[in-house]
């Protein structure tokens, strides 16, 4: 066994990042309807997704774009938009990461398309073949590319089984929920547009003497669909046989797929605008049972209902019980979810500092990530509020760390740069270790965010491929153990606001020398450890036979 030390701690980091998206090749614009925000389709924006879609070891970048009222129009009336007409603009970018710090821009290469108003972006291998496909939630129908594993890629989603309905969808999640070694898909959804008119001229509602658009609340909420993977490249609807059809009509945002209950099966996270959230615990009989009010994450610590929009998951205790943390409104707080030992939740935002510290923004994408390798996950959030008339539309994106258990500003993204931001992922899209960020405003330019921070930690990335398993190995639960400290993470998909991380896992080992125990439990229930990997790299893990 490699011997490891740690030392006394070393000083917090001080975080640094530099803005360098045209430099690498992310040229994109951004949009979502006019800019006066009539109507509540202008205000949510669209996420994007981190995904290594031709397996070089390097995370690509996929955007999804909104659209305009005229084309979203034609949608609901059953015509088809359309599409990269200067007016139309681009509704889908992947840019391929060329691994030197740039980026070529492949959509078309690639047979990407979206002619819809695209919200949400995800990444998984549906169909176990090597290869990650891209799934397009919309304000329309979804889309399901298939990856030809050529470098192009086939959209499958009628042909799939996905719903061929105009709907407003917006997060989604893969995970195995039967345990069959095959992806499964979670979609959520919004506003019930067979309830909803755009018909002009649009409603006005009041906020603090505004004239601003109108909803969620007074808007008809939705329900999201639940597909099996049938194991032959389609899905079927299980909504209803799962007991999900009996859940209330929600605005459903953000979803995460992850065992949230530490009982082997992986369940469901859903935040809601305006609504209570959903915690669907997996039964492991085909059927879930709605238990946030139960377990303590329907609510906030007020016992109110919050506009939830992003959702990050993370350990920040070093206990192996994952924290949930979700983004809300202006003039409200983030609540931070923390799980005790029975597996039921208390909100702890006023105690540890969160509650005060997030009153001031609108939150979206948030994560917890560690910044400076130090072996400590920090909260990032990227804000804006919703009405242009208001002073505080643009904000800023903020990273927090945790300090002797208090949450304490670590970052700011400087204040002449700032906008109204939306959708945002992390990813080491440079595999140097230090964790980066895309972020996509209401509109404009995206932002890449690249880590410079100096003195930052040793680390250990890990890479997990199933073979019993789903091949992305979603379900996995981590635990590596390192000079004297555990540290643990679980695979999941999701989260964000409607947008999709680097999946790997990062580990950041502080002054650690050496990494003593990485145990693994794979979704199949297969336990495996392995000694002696290397540090700042990272490591392609597959399931033991």
């Amino acid at each position: 066994m490699l011997s490891a030390s740690r030392g006394a701690p070393p000083p917090p980091t001080e975080l640094k990042f530099s803005e360098v998206a045209a430099a690498a090749g992310l040229r994109a614009s951004m949009r979502c309807g006019g800019p006066e925000k009539r109507w509540i389709t202008e205000a949510n924006g669209s996420g994007l997704a981190w995904l290594d879609y031709d397996n070089d070891g390097r995370m690509d970048l996929l955007i999804v774009n909104g659209s305009n009222m005229d084309e979203l129009r034609r949608t609901l009336k059953g015509e088809m938009p359309v599409v990269n007409t200067p007016e139309s603009g681009r509704g889908v970018y992947l840019f391929h990461n060329l691994g030197n710090g740039r980026f070529e821009d492949v959509t078309e290469r690639a047979g990407l398309r979206n002619p819809y108003w695209g919200t949400g972006a995800n990444a998984a291998d549906f169909n176990n073949d090597g290869y990650l496909d891209i799934l397009i939630t919309a304000l329309g129908r979804d889309l399901l590319y298939r990856n030809n594993g050529n470098g192009t890629f086939t959209e499958v989603g009628g042909a799939a089984g996905l719903s061929r309905e105009v709907a407003w969808h917006t997060g989604s999640a893969f995970g195995d929920f039967d345990g069959d070694g095959w992806l499964d898909l979670y979609v959520s959804s919004y506003i019930d547009l067979k309830q909803f008119s755009l018909a002009e001229p649009a409603p006005v509602c009041d906020y603090l003497g505004q004239k601003v658009f109108c909803g969620p609340i007074g808007l008809p909420g939705a329900r999201g669909i639940l597909y099996h993977n049938n194991r032959d490249g389609t899905f079927s609807d299980l909504t209803k046989s799962a007991g999900l059809a009996d859940l209330a009509p929600s605005h459903g945002f953000s979803v995460v797929a992850d065992d949230f209950n530490q009982d082997g099966r992986t369940d469901l996270f859903i935040a809601n605008d305006s609504d209570p959230n959903f915690l669907l615990l997996n039964r492991g009989d085909g059927t879930f049972r709605e238990a946030a009010l139960e377990r303590g994450v329907a609510f906030n610590a007020d016992g109110r209902a919050q506009s939830n929009m992003g959702v990050a998951v993370g350990d920040l205790t070093h206990t192996g019980r994952m924290d949930l943390l979700t983004t809300t409104f202006h003039h409200d707080y983030f609540p931070l979810f923390r799980q005790d030992a029975s597996g039921y939740y208390a909100e702890v935002a006023a105690q540890t500092g969160l509650a005060s510290m997030t009153s001031q923004y609108l939150g979206w994408a948030c994560g917890l990530t560690d910044f400076d390798n130090g072996g400590t996950q920090m909260f990032w959030t990227a804000n804006g509020h919703v009405y242009p008339q208001v002073d505080t539309y643009f904000q800023p994106l903020a990273i927090f760390r945790v300090l002797t258990g208090k949450f304490t500003p670590a970052w700011m993204y400087p204040g002449a740069l700032q906008n109204s931001y939306r959708g945002a992922a992390s990813a080491d899209y440079d595999n140097d270790g230090g964790m980066d960020l895309a972020v996509l405003p209401i509109a404009g330019a995206p932002l890449l965010l690249h880590n410079e921070s100096a003195s930052r930690g040793a680390w250990i990335g890990l890479t997990l491929q199933g073979r019993k398993s789903n091949r992305d190995a979603i379900g996995a639960r981590v635990r590596v153990d390192a000079c004297g400290t555990s540290q643990y993470d679980n695979v999941r998909n999701g989260g964000s606001y409607i947008s999709h991380n680097d999946p790997r896992l990062h580990f950041g080992l502080g002054n650690c020398t050496a990494v003593t125990r990485v145990e693994i439990r794979w979704p199949s229930g297969v336990k495996q450890e392995l000694a002696g990997l290397p540090l700042n790299q990272y490591s392609r893990i597959e399931e033991a036979q």
